[in-house]
């Protein structure tokens, strides 16, 4: 579901809603509800990971949205997202999957996108199935925003030597552009990092020099390392390169740091300098293990700085997944990252993230639903008891229920005012696909609000906003499609907001 928003003031929205005519089988004078936030709590927080998984998350702002791709592997993907504490809310967006048989239809890692002259380049490495072949690869879109129009391949970009070459990233500096990328000698060790000047998006016009190798310890562990460079341009215009290093499946893999000399010349290894400690490291308190690959973003207001990396939550391996947190700067113009933040702790959005207001289920009720699954409690009251540990799933384990006869209805004990649903999906598998909502006054009486789509994700807050304010005491949440064969659908946890007027 595409997500839209419509803000409007609230003495407007109050004459509005009292000045339209009830629907059919509505009350004609339900309980007005009082057009305040008092008694509401303030969603104001978010927790990492923001995802469940994807390595190498890389985020571009424009068109006041968020643009993030990560590592999928065999194609290319962007979450388009309002607001990157939201991510699991994002709209996914397949816009390219690779011809077979080519040299870069497998493997598809680390991609960027970057807008260069008004037009969208989607860099990423690839291969034939065999690592010792990744090189760097680009497509070029010429719409307004990156999950529109057409991704046409613009071919290979290389310098002349054409070696092994990953985690692609572009520089723009003094009028010039540059590609900054991963090489080393078919895939083994070392890896270092290169810079290119480049005439166009996707030609690399001159030889490239190297302008980091890993020499220090820390740089070392697993394999000796750098990739992932990431350019930072910090607010006075100096320029950064924030790298990994060490191989990415070691709990020791860290975040490193580049500085550009003031007026160096990026193509002269000597104005580059090495900060010799890392800037991000693994930390276990926070369940941090592995912290690198890392992308830059602002927050919605513009006033504060942010990263994004990927990590892992347990030691010695498993899944990695993305974590933002706020950056500031050192007194020499440097970047302070600190420590990395704790997991499923909460934190403060970003500056101008949108606060919506989470109603309270102290007196809601279940009213009704089509069936549940009495084995392993997995009961119609478990949608609203605030635990997203617990499960409603429709019967299964005897005369089993089956897709389209789903349905479970809430009543919120009073009138209230929505400006739209929180719902979390369970873990594994029935989980929701698309859902209709229906709203009432009367339990009797029903207006459809439409059909929504949920995200293959679980235990996340998604938030469904609606097009417009409702007032209404019951809804219904109808499962209509599901992502796996599984006939019975099964729901975490549902609630429902008001925005701030």
């Amino acid at each position: 579901m595409k997500r839209s928003i419509f803000y409007a003031c609230v003495a407007g929205c109050t004459l509005l809603l009292h000045a339209c005519d009830k629907l059919p089988g509505w009350s004609e004078d339900p309980e007005t509800p009082a057009e305040t936030l008092a008694g509401l709590e303030a969603d104001s927080t978010f927790t990492n990971p923001v995802l469940p998984g994807g390595p190498d998350p890389w985020v571009v702002q424009k068109n006041d949205k968020y643009y993030y791709t990560y590592t999928q592997g065999s194609k290319l993907v962007i979450l388009e997202a309002d607001y990157m504490s939201e991510l699991a809310s994002a709209t996914r967006h397949e816009v390219w999957t690779p011809p077979s048989g080519m040299p870069y239809s497998k493997n598809l890692w680390a991609p960027e996108l970057h807008q260069i002259d008004g037009k969208w380049y989607f860099y990423f490495a690839a291969d034939n199935g065999q690592n010792a072949n990744h090189r760097m690869y680009v497509l070029e879109n010429t719409s307004a925003s990156p999950v529109e129009g057409n991704w046409v391949f613009k071919g290979k970009v290389a310098d002349t030597t054409d070696k092994w070459a990953i985690d692609g990233t572009i520089l723009e500096h003094n009028g010039q552009l540059y590609m900054l990328w991963s090489g080393g000698n078919a895939g083994a060790p070392p890896q270092e990092i290169y810079i290119a000047e480049m005439s166009d998006p996707w030609t690399i016009s001159g030889p490239k020099v190297v302008i980091s190798s890993p020499t220090y310890n820390w740089e070392q562990n697993g394999n000796p390392i750098n990739e992932g460079p990431q350019v930072l341009i910090n607010p006075d215009g100096q320029v950064f390169v924030v790298y990994s290093g060490s191989g990415y499946w070691v709990d020791t893999y860290c975040l490193g740091l580049l500085t550009l000399s003031e007026n160096g010349d990026p193509m002269n290894p000597a104005d580059w300098t090495k900060k010799p400690e890392p800037v991000l490291s693994m930390k276990a308190e926070s369940n941090a293990y592995g912290p690198g690959h890392n992308g830059f973003f602002k927050s919605p207001d513009g006033t504060e700085d942010w990263i994004i990396y990927h990590a892992r939550s347990q030691v010695g391996g498993g899944g990695r997944n993305p974590r933002i947190q706020r950056f500031t700067w050192n007194t020499d113009g440097s970047p302070y990252f600190g420590d990395p933040v704790p997991i499923n702790t909460p934190l403060t959005r970003p500056s101008g993230d949108v606060i919506r207001y989470r109603h309270q289920k102290d007196n809601w009720t279940i009213a009704g639903f089509s069936s549940e699954e009495v084995n392993n409690s997995r009961l119609a009251i478990r949608l609203i008891d605030d635990e997203a540990s617990t499960y409603w799933i429709t019967r299964y384990s005897s005369n089993p229920t089956s897709y389209p006869d789903h349905w479970i209805t809430v009543d919120m004990g009073e009138v209230s005012t929505v400006d739209g649903f929180i719902i979390a999906q369970k873990n594994g598998d029935r989980k929701v696909k698309e859902l209709e909502i229906l709203v009432s006054d009367d339990n009797q009486n029903w207006e459809s609000l439409g059909d929504f789509k949920l995200n293959d994700i679980g235990l996340m807050d998604q938030y469904v906003d609606l097009p417009q304010q409702e007032q209404f005491r019951y809804f219904k949440i109808v499962p209509t499609v599901g992502y796996d064969s599984q006939p019975q659908p099964g729901l975490a946890e549902v609630g429902t907001f008001r925005m701030a007027p």
